[in-house]
């Protein structure tokens, strides 16, 4: 369906300013000539793909979801919104945070062209890379880059390799009519989550910014920003141990920094870190799927530092009027595959979201796991030549589905469940494998994925699993110990019995050629035999919502952490301070600031 916009006054999300903010506001704005300089830095990040308004679960808005105000975002809100949150400020920039395409049809359709059509029609002025620009390659990647007009920055990608790559993406980009240059970076796990290809690596990012931090200090410029595609934790690190860096800008994992009292809260904003200087670094993200939009006010000194700000992630909502040019422009582009994307498939009972997803079983983590193992357990195949009567053969039996979290990238609402919406939970076009997999292997598997790590290469694990067919606890208290971290796995078996998972049977296991070749470190990567190859994600769960037409979200406890509450509360309690900073943060932040985030907005 095309989205209706509603066309009445925005609203702001209301900003405080201290009086001590706003004398040293003050007192910049009259002493501009002498060094000084407000510079307002609005900002994007992780939008994937939502060009269309989308709903607080990612997917396409309903007419159910615009009335009752459900309904976020959109390029064309997006468009009236920064030319309104600029209008007034003499120096703004407008930054994005990568991972702005990959996600919906859009992207299925256009691969990025339009999306960088948009970006440039909203006029954004700088962009780093994220990881799913590479998804489909850096072919891709490479359009999508040459079609911006704005410049693209990363210092932590090594492009000797593939020079024409290099032309494209730059370290970092000097503004110079504002004394103001910004560094990129991105995730160094990238070749683990994407598919960047063998002619591109990644390097540590707090080397790489900090290399190009002394770079830019030597040539005269002070004022220095990152624009980031790492994560909240990581950058905070990275603000912990670099010299010189004023602000961060970032993405990646789809934090919401902002007013403490919504649900989605994981940090102050800005997230004031203390560098090796002793001076502050700023660190700010805008959640996820172009919801909200981050605006940040600051004032450097003469010395080039930031001494005050003053800012606040503003909600895309319904009352924001779209642009009608752009908005003429994506419905353009939508009537494309409007009817095929609206097509109805079933029913959803109630909504699947993704809370949990990514630290244990979850709604729309069974919905997905399930579908998959229920399609290759129930698939025909065609008669082969060895059935002389040409009777259908059925597919071999499949045990288990494991399936990488991060891999579902929408909720589903009630009501309706369409095209759309299903390639927008399963974008990436991942084919459905069937393979044979020891016992031992799936354990070593499991307890890597809980502990974070796996012990036989060390890598990091990168995603949290969803599985069907299988179920096992953990302890919680035990996540950082040495040794084993899964408790009592168990399989169910043809006759519907649990049985204690065997290290040295052999198990059919059903997943995604993502995963088997590697993909966020969840099983190694091997040459394996008796692969069986099915359709790709998104066709199967297609096609299994078509046969049971009615969807209906269940929790069973398939996951489960087997602590004793008394145990997590005492964990709780001794990690009290500790627990309130995302995981990753060095020890010695935790020691200057006792009290976590809480601290920092005292």
């Amino acid at each position: 369906m095309k989205i209706r916009y509603a066309m009445r006054p925005t609203r702001f999300v209301p900003l405080i300013l201290t009086a001590t903010v706003a004398v040293l506001l003050q007192t910049q704005a009259q002493s501009s000539d002498n060094g000084w300089l407000n510079l307002t830095v609005i900002h994007t990040n992780d939008v994937h793909s939502r060009l269309d308004p989308a709903n607080a679960l990612g997917v396409a808005c309903s007419a159910d979801d615009i009335a009752q105000g459900n309904c976020y975002g959109g390029a064309a809100r997006h468009k009236t919104l920064i030319q309104q949150l600029r209008q007034g400020k003499q120096h703004s920039l407008l930054l994005d945070g990568g991972d702005e395409f990959q996600g919906t049809l859009f992207y299925t359709y256009y691969k990025g062209n339009v999306t960088a059509e948009v970006m440039n029609d909203i006029g954004y002025d700088l962009t780093t890379v994220g990881n799913h620009e590479w998804d489909d390659g850096p072919s891709i990647a490479a359009r999508f880059w040459a079609n911006l007009k704005m410049p693209v920055v990363c210092a932590n990608i090594d492009f000797s390799k593939n020079p024409e790559l290099a032309k494209l993406v730059k370290p970092y980009h000097i503004f110079e009519d504002l004394g103001v240059a910004i560094i990129g970076y991105i995730t160094p796990t990238t070749a683990d989550i994407s598919s960047p290809g063998p002619t591109v690596s990644f390097t540590n990012p707090i080397v790489a910014v900090q290399k190009y931090i002394d770079e830019l200090q030597t040539n005269g410029i002070k004022r220095i920003l990152a624009l980031s595609h790492n994560g909240y934790a990581p950058d905070m690190e990275l603000a912990a141990k670099t010299r010189g860096l004023d602000l961060i800008v970032g993405g990646h994992s789809h934090s919401y920094l902002g007013d403490p009292k919504n649900p989605l809260y994981q940090g102050p904003y800005p997230t004031v870190i203390k560098n090796l200087d002793g001076d502050n670094t700023l660190v700010v993200q805008a959640y996820c799927w172009g919801q909200f939009i981050g605006n940040l006010d600051v004032s450097f000194n003469a010395e080039g530092k930031i001494v005050a700000w003053n800012g606040a992630p503003v909600q895309v909502e319904n009352t924001v009027a779209a642009d009608p040019a752009l908005a003429k422009k994506v419905d353009g582009w939508r009537n494309e595959f409007e009817a095929w994307a609206q097509t109805v498939l079933g029913h959803a009972s109630d909504s699947f979201d993704l809370v949990g997803c990514r630290s244990r079983d979850c709604l729309m983590g069974n919905f997905v796991a399930d579908a998959m193992l229920n399609y290759v357990r129930n698939k025909v195949t065609k008669p082969g030549r060895d059935n002389k009567h040409g009777k259908p053969s059925i597919q071999p039996w499949a045990d288990i589905t494991i399936v990488n979290s991060g891999g579902i990238r929408a909720g589903l609402p009630k009501g309706n469940v369409t095209v759309e919406q299903i390639i927008t939970v399963a974008p990436f076009g991942s084919n459905v494998l069937q393979i044979p997999m020891e016992g031992q292997e799936l354990l070593d598997s499991l307890d890597a994925v809980i502990a974070g790590r796996r012990n036989d290469t060390g890598k990091v694990v990168t995603s949290f699993i969803q599985v069907s067919g299988l179920r096992f606890g953990y302890d919680s208290t035990m996540r950082n110990s040495t040794g084993k971290h899964v408790l009592k796995v168990e399989i169910r078996d043809r006759n519907k019995k649990w049985r204690k998972i065997s290290p040295h049977k052999t198990y059919s296991v059903v997943t995604t050629d993502f995963l088997l070749k590697g993909g966020d470190n969840i099983f190694l990567s091997l040459n394996r035999t008796g692969t069986i190859q099915h359709e790709k994600q998104d066709q199967v769960l297609v096609e299994m919502v078509k046969k049971v037409k009615v969807i209906r979200p269940f929790l069973d406890g398939r996951i489960r952490d087997v602590a004793s509450t008394t145990a997590v509360k005492r964990a709780e309690e001794e990690a009290r301070y500790a627990t309130e900073w995302p995981a990753g943060m060095p020890e010695h932040m935790k020691r200057m600031y006792p009290l976590g985030t809480r601290q920092l907005r005292e």
